[in-house]
């Protein structure tokens, strides 16, 4: 029975522990966020949305990179209609 007793004391004062950690990173972010108002951020929101919107743009072009719009058995098929084209003859 002392076995169960030291072993609820033992994670009290773990959890007592975590809790003075919690309590000093709280304390630390509200000391780091103090001097923040409104403008900021927005500044950091739009700053932010500009981050999202280049990322975007370079994964849409490093996509299309990968990926051909139009499948390359229909490319060579124009081609081969395109030869069967007579030229044109200019004359005067």
């Amino acid at each position: 029975m002392d076995i169960v007793n030291y072993i609820a004391l033992g994670c009290s004062i773990a959890a007592f522990g975590l809790s003075l950690i919690a309590c000093a990173r709280v304390g630390k972010f509200v000391k780091a966020t103090a001097d923040t108002d409104w403008e900021t951020l927005a500044n950091l929101t739009g700053d932010i949305a500009a981050l999202k919107r280049t990322s975007q743009t370079l994964n849409n072009r490093l996509n299309g990179m990968n990926k051909a719009t139009i499948p390359q058995e229909q490319i060579i098929q124009q081609m081969l209609q395109h030869q069967n084209v007579e030229p044109i003859s200019r004359g005067g």
